[in-house]
């Protein structure tokens, strides 16, 4: 009995230790924040940030859940919830973080501090530099018995902004009830919901995943233990992954995913390859990803959103992951500030003030289009934005000035490089394009052009009708080329660069050389095509007889892992236009030596 007592005492002595220590760091406000990379697998980048809080360093119970434990105990659970948030948001910025910030809510703060706890968190997030849609919350499990102030919880902090992460599978049936109703962003499949799932065999839960998608969620698994998992997950339309083997959690975020998962992300794409050509889709970089709503969601819920946001000029409307119309931040002000509007209008659905007939572009419209889209759509759009969809599905909102800056700053840089007589990117570009497929893994083809016996064509003829014959150079090839997979660019002079993602690229080289044989015809008289060249006197007065100009190709395949840069390449291609120029007349020459 008396050994029990001690152990009494003992615990009573370590909890007192502990409740001291946890009302110290709340006070000091010495929580510290991890972040875990998120792994974008549509683009093999990071998409953001899964934050983790603890203690300082030494503090023996510092651990996330136990600090949760202890201020529930002592009472001060709404102050470590706001003082996590806070410090998630603050390391954020302070390490320059791109991307989105997952951030955890303790288990158990939703249902016990409702609707005042939400608006404490926005007006924290609202308070940082972050842009609000760039602030995920991540919600824990919730009681069933708590559903009506969970539901309240969610509307709100989604009308001000922020998105929602959740645990929407393999929970129990009420609370499934609120998950398939609630608005979220986010369907999390944590690892409990991972090792209910056969990855590779049958898999009972497989057919929940494109349910979620139709629902307007993106679906972020964590816990891939390897790359057979992450190709599985790929396959089902999983687009985000955090975990170990993606990359660990650090006080200073990784600014790269592992070498491991980068190479199964890029090998193992499901679209087959076609990874490397996806970052060229200018509307990704310029959508912004705001949470839409639903048609029956509260007007005066999206006047709120507008009202805690300047910045928000338009909220999507969105049923079942396909965008409906859109919500003009102007308009829907206009009507609601007038008196008693919000009052009379607050409490119905807000598509009543949604525009049925907005813009819309699928991400993968090159920008020229998007452009002449715009400018031929109603005036309207230019204020209101447009709907970026993927196949139908809703991505996110594009304001026509961030398009109009990207057209301008693409023709800066186009004008920068490129070379005054044909307009073709020069080599800081050329160099950039290989180095990118390089980098994506995905196989394509080089190919050095150089003109053969221009320098004493152009020394008999005069530059003018030389520059003639390098913009006949630079069409034959332009028109050779897919103008949506492949490139072309020109180093200088007379040479020029292909860059062939075509599977066909021996046909379209062939085709290139078969119209230049015919068209540089026309810049030679009858007698010098008879005799196959022409003649003039040298230095030396004496007769010299010069070949007519022709066009050798050097081609270097390349797969994945043969190249670490371009400089690499440049190398090999030089040597095969060497081969190239040695073969008489129009010629194409392929390395099949291995660096």
């Amino acid at each position: 009995m008396f050994a029990n007592l001690v152990k009494a005492a003992a615990h009573d002595n370590a909890c007192h230790a502990c409740a001291q220590e946890v009302h110290a760091v709340l006070d000091d406000h010495s929580l510290m924040a991890r972040f875990r990379p998120v792994a974008d697998f549509s683009h093999c980048d990071i998409a953001g940030y899964i934050a983790s809080v603890r203690g300082p360093a030494g503090m023996l119970r510092g651990a996330y859940e136990r600090l949760t434990q202890i201020s529930g105990t002592i009472g001060r659970l709404h102050h470590f919830t706001c003082d996590a948030f806070a410090t998630v948001l603050a390391q954020f910025l302070d390490y320059e973080c791109r991307g989105l910030v997952f951030a955890p809510v303790p288990k158990g703060a939703i249902e016990t501090f409702g609707l005042p706890l939400a608006k404490e968190l926005v007006r924290i997030a609202q308070a940082s530099a972050i842009v609000p849609d760039r602030v995920v919350l991540m919600v824990p499990d919730v009681r069933a018995d708590a559903y009506p102030e969970v539901a309240q919880w969610l509307r709100y902090v989604r009308a001000q902004g922020l998105r929602v992460a959740a645990r929407t599978l393999l929970c129990h049936s009420a609370e499934q009830q609120l998950w398939s109703q609630a608005e979220v962003d986010f369907t999390l499949l944590d690892e409990e919901t991972l090792d209910s799932m056969d990855l590779v065999g049958a898999n009972p839960l497989q057919h929940l995943l494109p349910v979620e998608i139709q629902r307007g969620r993106q679906l972020l698994a964590s816990g891939i233990a390897n790359k057979n998992e992450l190709h599985a997950l790929m396959q089902m339309g999983v687009r985000y992954g955090a975990s170990h083997f993606i990359g660990r959690p650090n006080q200073v975020p990784t600014r790269a995913l592992s070498a491991a998962a980068h190479k199964a992300i890029t090998v193992g794409h499901p679209e087959t390859g076609n990874l490397g050509a996806k970052p060229s889709r200018v509307l990704e970089r310029l959508l912004i990803k705001s949470p839409p709503v639903t048609p029956m969601t509260f007007a005066g819920d999206v006047f709120d959103r507008f009202e805690g946001n300047p910045d928000l000029r338009a909220v999507a409307v969105v049923e079942h992951g396909k965008p409906l119309g859109l919500i003009s931040r102007y308009e829907m002000i206009d009507v609601m500030a007038r008196s008693f509007r919000k009052e009379i209008f607050g409490h119905k659905p807000c598509q009543r003030f949604m525009d049925d007939e907005p813009l819309m572009v699928d991400v993968g419209t090159a920008l020229e289009e998007v452009a002449h889209l715009v400018v031929g759509a109603d005036p309207r759009h230019l204020i209101s934005g447009f709907v970026v969809t993927d196949s139908g599905h809703y991505l996110g909102i594009g304001w026509v000035q961030d398009l109009l800056r990207e057209v301008t700053s693409m023709q800066m840089e186009s004008a920068r490089y490129a070379n005054p007589l044909t307009q073709l990117p020069g080599n800081v570009p050329i160099n950039q394009h290989i180095d990118h497929l390089l980098g994506s893994g995905r196989e394509h083809c080089v190919v050095y052009c150089d003109l053969d016996n221009f320098k004493p064509f152009n020394d008999v003829y005069g530059y003018a009708k030389g520059d003639e014959v390098i913009k006949l150079t630079a069409r034959v090839l332009t028109q050779a080329c897919a103008a949506d997979i492949d490139y072309v660019g020109h180093i200088g002079g007379d040479d020029f660069i292909l860059i062939c993602c075509s599977p066909d690229w021996r046909q379209r080289c062939q085709a290139a050389l078969d119209s230049f044989a015919t068209e540089i015809m026309s810049f030679f008289s009858n007698d010098d095509l008879e005799r196959g060249g022409y003649v003039t006197e040298n230095r030396k007065g004496l007769p010299e007889f010069h070949p007519l100009i022709s066009l050798s190709l050097g081609a270097v395949e390349i797969k994945a892992g043969m190249f670490t840069n371009h400089l690499e390449v440049a190398k090999v291609a030089a040597e095969v236009k060497k081969k190239a120029k040695s073969i008489p007349g129009n010629s194409l020459y392929i390395n099949h030596r291995h660096p």
